[in-house]
This record gives structure tokens, C-alpha cells and sequence, in this order.
């Protein structure tokens, strides 16, 4: 006598009940696929969108010193701009240039050009920011996604 093993949801396909058995597995098969599709179009999902940040107070922070090295970077550019325009200016023959009449107008010419681009200046600040954030903001994430997983281990390995 000849014993057909049993599959985990108690049918066999020699006792006549095949048609159920090839059911049984297509549907878990159909769910199978399903939660397998489901898991990619969420992680799909997830790599167009922006990484949840962890550490809100150091992605704010972080942000901030962006912007500042932004505003900073455009102000040194207008001044050096501002710089080389002010050199195309003939000399004051009347009066003659002295050492601190330069220094002051570099000093206020500098100040100008920085007050310029906290206030606006020409957009290259903005564009900036807005091309380096997202690198920032995904390096950062990486950064505390490491620490994390770090201090994980060390918990495993205290244990």
C-alpha cells in the first residue's frame, strides 16, 4: 500500500480532491505575489520620496548653517564682482587715492555687498540652497542612520 504525503493544508492530490488542492495553492500563491508586489511598490514609493530625518534638531540645524554658507558665499561673490567693477573706475585725480580712503571703501563695499545678500542679492544664494539641500539633507540621514545601527551593535554585543 502506497501513502501519499499530506501538504500542510491537508490535501493530497491522490484522494480525489486535486481541483481543491490546485485552488488551495494558486490562492496562496496569488497572496504570495501579492504582499512580494505590494513590499516593491512601497519601496519604490520610498526611493522617490525625501528620507524621513531622524534627528529633527540637527536636520534644523544643519539647514541653517546651509543657508548661512549660501548667504556667505553669494555675498564674497558680489563683493569680489563689486571688487573688479570699482577697479574699471579711473583715479580720483583732484584729490589722489590714499592707503585708507581704500581700505575704507573696501571695508564698505565688502559690508554693501553683504548686506545685498541678506536681503536678496541676485539669487544665487536661493539657487544654491536649493541644489545642495537635498544632498545635505540625504547625507545627514545617512550619517545618523549609521549612528543608529552602531549603537544597535554595541547593544547586541553588550547582551
Amino acid at each position: 500500500m502506497q501513502i501519499a504525503p499530506l501538504d500542510p493544508m491537508g490535501w493530497n492530490e491522490q484522494s480525489g480532491n486535486a481541483a481543491g488542492y490546485e485552488s488551495a495553492r494558486a490562492a496562496a500563491e496569488s497572496k504570495q505575489f501579492e504582499s512580494v508586489l505590494k513590499e516593491m511598490q512601497n519601496k519604490a514609493a520610498a526611493a522617490g520620496k525625501p528620507a524621513p530625518l531622524i534627528d529633527k534638531e540637527a536636520a534644523a540645524k544643519q539647514d541653517k548653517e546651509l543657508r548661512e554658507a549660501c548667504r556667505g558665499f553669494e555675498a564674497m561673490f558680489l563683493s569680489m564682482m563689486y571688487k573688479q567693477m570699482r577697479a574699471t573706475v579711473p583715479e580720483d585725480s583732484l584729490f589722489g587715492e590714499s592707503n585708507a580712503r581704500q581700505i575704507f571703501e573696501d571695508m564698505r563695499d565688502s559690508e554693501l555687498m553683504k548686506q545685498a545678500a541678506e536681503s536678496g542679492g541676485v539669487g544665487l544664494a536661493d539657487m544654491m540652497y536649493r541644489q545642495l539641500s537635498p544632498q545635505v539633507l540625504s547625507r545627514e540621514f545617512a550619517q545618523q542612520q549609521a549612528a543608529q545601527k552602531a549603537r544597535q551593535a554595541a547593544a547586541a554585543v553588550k547582551k
